[in-house]
């Protein structure tokens, strides 16, 4: 009997021998996905693959699969950024001394009031699951955002820099909300 146990013992031991070292070298297998023409599985990477800013992009949004919080995030991201333009804005127009620069800025003051309100629009509805409205805002925030950025094409400069935060502005926060309403249909 012990014999018997000893002999099937030995057999389970020359069985799990001979497997072991097949699992050892499929488990450093890692998959490459583009190059069998699959992009990567991460939510988040197919959406910061496509963005102007990657790098941004990735830091900004959650890491969830769920385009819902994804979006949340990003929307979320997106108006707290235009309500700190706003901020600066208001401010640039306040402290100008240069009587063009006043109005300039108090123009673009009055863009970003209505880019940030599209977005603030666009966080109510993904608050309650509704990706619908994320094109519209998209789309108004860039407008938006397009005419106070042509404000500065001509003179007066723009001391204040408010220039380059609108420009993240749009290529950072505005990108990546239209991206996700391509995801969402």
């Amino acid at each position: 009997m012990a014999m018997a146990s000893l002999s099937c013992m030995t057999s389970v031991l020359i069985v799990f021998l001979l497997i072991t070292p097949s699992f050892s070298r499929l488990s450093g297998i890692s998959v490459n996905y583009s190059e069998i023409g699959v992009e990567d599985s991460s939510l988040v990477n197919r959406i910061c693959g496509q963005a102007k800013n990657p790098s941004m992009c990735s830091q900004i949004l959650p890491h969830s699969q769920v385009l819902t919080l994804v979006a949340k995030g990003g929307v979320d991201s997106g108006h707290e950024y235009a309500e700190n333009v706003i901020i600066n804005v208001r401010d640039a127009a306040n402290d100008a001394t240069d009587p063009q620069l006043k109005i300039k800025y108090s123009s673009c003051l009055a863009d970003m009031n209505t880019a940030s309100a599209a977005i603030a629009n666009a966080q109510k509805q993904v608050g309650s699951g509704d990706l619908s409205g994320l094109a519209s805002a998209a789309a108004t925030a860039k407008a938006q955002a397009d005419q106070c950025i042509n404000l500065f094409k001509a003179q007066p400069a723009d001391p204040y820099f408010i220039l380059q935060e609108i420009n993240n502005f749009e290529d950072i926060y505005v990108d990546i909300i239209r991206i996700i309403s391509t995801m969402s249909k």
